[in-house]
């Protein structure tokens, strides 16, 4: 119903504390990375999955409680040295992500849930992310591209138009029916698109699986035309096959 008059709200003066509801059968540890899982919207040590909710403040034990019984306070902004797997020096200011309660790293997997920015490199797979949980996502990009193999030639696929600099954050490819040769490469050289994805064997796919491909550079400049380059097969053509890429615009 619309206010028919001013009123005054209780506000909290700082955000660095909140409490949550802990998930049943859950035990949060001190320092852990906290999810939300999402069928109940309690918290947990963080699982694949999961929406990041903070950092554990203290230790609280609800293995053998019910969902909501027990609650326990997280850390919801700051700066934390954690566990980033793949950080450095370039990864500064990206998009960092986590699958478990340990560790973040800089190339998220299926499932990995956004925990923040990474400020600094400490070291090896060492790192200080200003963590950014719950609605403070980083606004993540899809795309989505039909690959054409042939055993006529190789074939070229448009696969965008990078209107600002970009950091791509993973890709990945299947075919419905795998070709018996033929390499992918992907990136912004038309006579040998190889930037991002460098002579990946098409022929060792597995039907209908996508796999995750490691991107040999992540960075591209404002301005760039991306191409998918199919080789050529022998005998069988593929068919299905769609090119997968998640990036982040960066300012």
């Amino acid at each position: 119903m619309a206010l028919t008059a001013s009123r005054e709200l209780n506000r909290f003066v700082d955000q660095e504390l909140r409490s949550f509801s802990v998930a049943a059968a859950a035990k949060v540890f001190k320092g852990a990375i906290v999810g939300v899982e999402r069928s109940t919207g309690h918290v947990r040590n963080l699982q694949a999955g999961d929406t990041f909710a903070g950092i554990a403040y203290e230790e609280v034990d609800n293995a053998n409680g019910s969902a909501g019984e027990v609650s326990v306070r997280l850390y919801t902004q700051g700066d934390f040295v954690l566990t980033t797997n793949g950080a450095t020096q370039t990864w500064v200011g990206s998009a960092i992500y986590a699958v478990d309660d340990e560790a973040t790293t800089v190339s998220p997997s299926q499932g990995a849930s956004f925990v923040g920015v990474l400020m600094a490199v400490l070291g090896t797979n060492l790192g200080i992310v200003r963590i950014m949980p719950v609605g403070a996502q980083q606004v993540e990009h899809a795309l989505q591209i039909p690959l054409v193999s042939s055993t006529s030639q190789a074939s070229m696929v448009p696969v965008m138009v990078t209107q600002r600099a970009i950091k791509v954050m993973s890709v990945e490819v299947s075919f419905l029916t795998v070709p018996d040769q033929g390499l992918l490469d992907v990136g912004t050289t038309v006579a040998d698109p190889d930037e991002l994805v460098n002579a990946f064997n098409l022929a060792t796919l597995a039907s209908n699986v996508a796999t995750l491909l490691v991107p040999v550079l992540r960075d591209i400049a404002k301005g760039q035309v991306v191409w998918a380059k199919v080789g050529q097969a022998s005998a069988t053509a593929g068919d299905g096959g769609l090119l997968s890429l998640r990036y982040v615009e960066v300012p």
